[in-house]
């Protein structure tokens, strides 16, 4: 497993870690706070020693889950268990947890419509399903200020689309936006699928208006917003991309 950090490659002041699995890339995220810290996802099968090993500089208190896919939630109730955190989870994904077809996915262009294909198949395999859990938290759609209230110099911003209940982070000009952007092949791209287009699309106009100065993304490293604005725009000029 190929591991790249924010001590082995500082970016922006941004803590994360960035485990390649079989050559695809699954990050995580740290946000520190007044009383502890927010780990944001948790990454897939084969990070969590990886994982735990990184996260013991931090207090971890909180765990947050931009949506509750396999590759961002597998370790979260095995985290919990040994750090005490709290799970947060958007109640619109609740659901999803463990039962991937409830929110079958559509490519958000024509080149992915066969890894489309692959990724709803494989979903409904009990391989790639997280163990059913219960977020300790249900982000709602008023809780915007939440994780204030937990101690931390941050908003939630819905990012729906990729999933019904997808969630961001935005703070210090940073917005950790889990898959409502990528960067999974080495540079900025649009996610390749969407529960919801049209609310992908919507989220990615969000995006632009908030234009922070870096995407956090859930597949890669984070990348500047001057990189991935062009994508973005290009992406949402479009008129007909299936």
């Amino acid at each position: 497993m190929k591991i790249i950090n924010s001590t082995t490659r500082p970016i922006n002041n941004i803590h994360y870690i960035c485990m390649h699995i079989g050559g695809s890339p699954v990050t995580c995220y740290v946000i520190n706070g007044k009383d502890g810290s927010l780990l944001i996802d948790t990454g897939f099968y084969f990070c969590c020693d990886k994982l735990r090993e990184w996260l013991s500089q931090f207090n971890i208190r909180h765990i947050l889950l931009t949506h509750a896919h396999v590759d961002h939630d597998f370790n979260a109730a095995k985290l919990r268990k040994s750090t005490g955190a709290q799970i947060l989870l958007s109640e619109k994904d609740v659901p999803l947890i463990g039962n991937y077809r409830s929110q079958p996915v559509k490519a958000t262009m024509r080149k992915y419509r066969l890894r489309n294909v692959q990724q709803n198949v494989c979903g409904g395999m009990k391989l790639f399903s997280t163990r059913p859990y219960s977020p300790d938290i249900v982000i709602k759609p008023q809780d915007s200020g939440i994780l204030r209230s937990l101690g931390y110099d941050a908003d939630i911003v819905p990012l729906p689309g990729h999933t019904l209940g997808s969630v961001g982070v935005l703070a210090d000009g940073v917005l950790y936006c889990g898959d409502a952007f990528t960067a999974i092949w080495g540079r900025p791209d649009i996610t390749p699928h969407a529960a919801s287009l049209k609310a992908m699309r919507h989220s990615l106009k969000r995006i632009l208006k908030i234009s922070p100065q870096w995407l956090a993304t859930g597949h890669g490293l984070p990348v500047s917003m001057d990189k991935a604005r062009p994508v973005i725009i290009n992406y949402l000029s479009e008129r007909s991309l299936i």
